[in-house]
């Protein structure tokens, strides 16, 4: 049941017999784990699920409620309800071990969880347990989880590109494309659905098993402003400009599409680079009323920059000295070779984000990834879902963000599809904001720590934000499943008390 918001920027009146600190009942210990690659499928994962956590050498029992055991984690006592995932489960415990050929880029076989059909690489295991899932690998012993596949190995993989970057050959067509069907085989589901995803909310329904074991809440941070359902950045990739499609107006100047664009209050990101008809120089007082007027420029690189320093240079420097700013971002017209390579390419200008990986013949998750992400620490990366030209195909993508709460980007590819889709988004409570706006709110709501005690009547605490985030919504689900949404302001850097019944 959901509940309604409880508080709003409010002083905590709290019992005098609860004095604050001891236990901690909602944080999340995740054990250091020796390969770079996972730790970073650890952060990503658990900052996109929103959790309080922090990376420990070894679980504190007066200041966590659960730890995770990653894959390739150096043995560490049991001090608390744990989950052991993949190799570090039959490390622990013992079992049986599989290889799969093929897997990657092949699938090692599916979970089915909620209905939801969950692909997953690499290794099969069956560790000493009891199985408490008929169609995903999930196991109980003691007080503990055994998760029977290497999760964050899996979510690792598709930080990497994987999908995109490993297989481009078969899952592009001749106009270099991707090919939605030849994917949906490859990833065994289809690409509506965000793999990243499914594995994490496998997890996050883990975490909560343990925690309604033991009798404790769960609080999340949603990354989105509160009240939001998910975020959104409208991109508009300009290869030719032009006049306006809206109805001519004989009493006003003509005007370009972009110009028309412009005019619009919300923020949009316009990336132009050299187009059919013009080049940024020749653009120069446009591009200048864009920032001017709130929008965002960044660069529409060609093909031969997502793979050739000196071209990427070349088209960087010219957009830079025009709209006398660095860190612009970049958004690729295609990519010769691999992500990883257009990613390589974007960090060597020091780029501030990337917006690669579009379903250019669909709408879908690509890189099965529905929040932003820097791969091996190169550049921030937006995952792009999809390329709208018409006003239907805006209303799908803007269902598909709002089902998925993902924070993601999508291209508009003129002025109708553009307000169309900013329309569609708002109407369903999506953040509209540009690429830049959303990199910081994500790494913003990361740094938001808090110190919790739980009674079994009242849920109080302290958090404390270290960047500049105004307002903050928690998502509170107590030991009975009831959740609960709460607004709280965060302003100052100064920690912020709340205490709710639960």
């Amino acid at each position: 049941m959901r509940g309604r918001p409880v508080g709003r920027g409010f002083k905590s009146h709290r019992p005098h017999h609860l004095p604050l600190g001891g236990v901690v009942p909602t944080n999340i210990a995740a054990v250091r784990s020796s390969d770079k690659s996972v730790r970073n499928a650890v952060k990503y994962t658990l900052d996109s699920l929103g959790l309080f956590w922090e990376e420990v050498e070894e679980p504190d029992p007066l200041r966590h409620s659960v730890a995770i055991f990653p894959e390739a984690a150096e043995f560490v006592p049991i001090v608390i309800p744990s989950i052991f995932i993949g190799e570090t489960a039959i490390s622990y415990y013992g079992g049986e071990k599989k290889e799969v050929e093929n897997s990657p880029p092949e699938p090692a076989g599916f979970l089915n969880v909620n209905n939801v059909r969950i692909p997953y690489f690499g290794v099969k295991y069956e560790p000493s347990g009891d199985r408490i899932l008929r169609q995903a690998p999930l196991y109980a012993k003691d007080n503990n989880l055994l998760l029977g596949y290497d999760l964050f190995r899996n979510i690792s993989y598709f930080l990497k590109g994987g999908e995109s970057s490993l297989n481009i050959r078969r899952i592009k067509s001749s106009d270099k494309r991707f090919d939605p069907k030849v994917l949906e085989e490859i990833r065994g589901t289809p690409p509506s659905i965000p793999i990243v995803d499914v594995h994490a909310r496998f997890l996050l329904s883990s975490i909560l098993l343990l925690h309604k074991r033991e009798g404790f809440p769960l609080i999340m941070k949603k990354v989105p402003p509160s009240g939001y359902n998910g975020a959104l950045s409208v991109s508009v990739p300009v290869f030719r400009t032009g006049r306006s499609r809206f109805r001519f107006n004989p009493f006003r100047k003509p005007e370009s599409w972009i110009e028309s664009l412009a005019r619009h209050a919300d923020p949009l990101s316009f990336f132009v680079g050299r187009g059919d008809d013009y080049t940024p120089s020749k653009v120069r007082d446009l591009l200048l009323s864009l920032e001017e007027n709130g929008h965002e420029v960044g660069l529409l690189a060609s093909l031969r920059a997502s793979i050739d320093h000196m071209v990427i240079s070349e088209e960087y420097e010219e957009l830079t000295s025009i709209i006398k700013r660095g860190n612009v971002g970049i958004r690729f017209k295609g990519i010769i070779s691999t992500l990883v390579d257009a990613w390589k390419s974007a960090a060597y200008v020091r780029s501030s984000y990337v917006l690669a990986g579009e379903l250019s013949r669909g709408i879908g998750f690509s890189l099965g990834i529905s929040y932003p992400f820097k791969p091996n620490d190169l550049v921030w990366n937006i995952p792009v879902v999809a390329r709208v030209s018409t006003t239907d195909s805006a209303r799908r993508v803007a269902d598909l963000v709002a089902r998925w709460e993902c924070v993601v980007d999508v291209d508009a590819l003129n002025d109708l599809s553009a307000i169309s889709l900013i329309r569609n988004a708002q109407e369903r409570g999506i953040w509209v904001t540009t690429p830049t706006e959303i990199i910081e709110r994500f790494r913003s709501v990361s740094e938001i720590k808090g110190l919790f005690r739980y009674d079994r009547r009242y849920l109080e605490g302290k958090m404390t934000s270290y960047s500049d985030v105004e307002d903050l919504q928690l998502r509170i689900i107590s030991p009975e499943g009831k959740d609960i949404l709460l607004k709280v302001d965060l302003k100052g850097n100064r920690p912020k008390e709340i205490n709710v019944p639960v």
